[in-house]
């Protein structure tokens, strides 16, 4: 079907006080950025539609370091935490989900020895705390810090010309934990691109097992001639490192 490869790399820095949790679509009509483009302008009449079977993200630095830390966006500090034999909690607002890896720097302390800094995996989660598993301890208190996941919004666009925040419709909201196994994330091998609705070959099995992630050409995006993709990042302020937001597909 694919006659005409193409694999696009986009820079992706803009953020400018955006904050997902208030709405998916970005604040402002230049706060997202064309990742792909599927003859958007109307220009190539050779072009029907493409096809999209891979999108990751490339942080821009090898970070190499104690912290073993994605520093797109600015640490967390002087976040309190409350430990007690197992269980730290962290008293901060947060985009944590459970599941995420965390690294924790553990700045001060009440009593006895610090907790020991990790990578550690988010076990509970309120909208004001979460909750971490560290080695045992006595009870203490004191504050840490840390790097919160990184959110993204992928959005359908049907127009040439972006006019509005109207033009953007959200199509895949996620975030990047901020650590270094994450400097590479694949879309497709973390499941969030959806299934495609197109006759591949595939077992039943692929959907629900293991095998998903060796038949990734079961997920993907279709567009028509005349869309395009474009990509935002959630925080504050711009990244201070940016990411590349890589798309590989074809043109029918």
């Amino acid at each position: 079907m694919v006659d005409r490869p193409a694999t696009t790399s986009t820079k992706i820095t803009v953020a400018s006080g955006q904050t997902f949790n208030n709405g998916l679509v970005p604040t402002a009509a230049g706060n997202a950025t064309k990742i792909f483009d599927c003859d958007s302008a109307l220009t190539d009449t050779s072009i029907s539609g493409a096809y999209i079977d891979e999108i990751w993200f490339q942080y821009s630095r090898q970070n190499i370091g104690s912290s073993q830390s994605i520093d797109a966006q600015a640490e967390e500090t002087s976040k309190a935490y409350a430990a007690n034999s197992t269980s730290c909690v962290i008293t901060a607002g947060h985009n944590f989900q459970i599941g995420d890896e965390v690294f924790i720097n553990f700045t001060t302390w009440s009593s006895g020895s610090v907790p020991a800094d990790g990578l550690f995996t988010i076990t509970a989660i309120t909208n004001t705390t979460f909750t971490v598993t560290i080695p045992s301890q006595g009870s203490i208190t004191g504050v840490c810090s840390y790097y919160l996941p990184v959110p993204f919004c992928i959005y359908l666009v049907n127009t040439g010309t972006v006019s509005s925040t109207e033009d953007y419709f959200p199509l895949l909201q996620f975030t990047i934990p901020a650590t270094s196994n994450n400097i590479t994330t694949s879309l497709t091998t973390k499941k969030i691109l959806p299934y495609i609705n197109h006759p591949t070959v595939q077992a039943g099995t692929n959907f629900t097992s293991a095998n998903n992630e060796v038949a990734p050409k079961q997920r993907g995006l279709m567009l028509k001639r005349g869309q395009a993709l474009y990509a935002s990042v959630g925080g504050q302020v711009a990244l201070t490192y940016p990411f590349y937001v890589n798309v590989q597909g074809g043109y029918y």
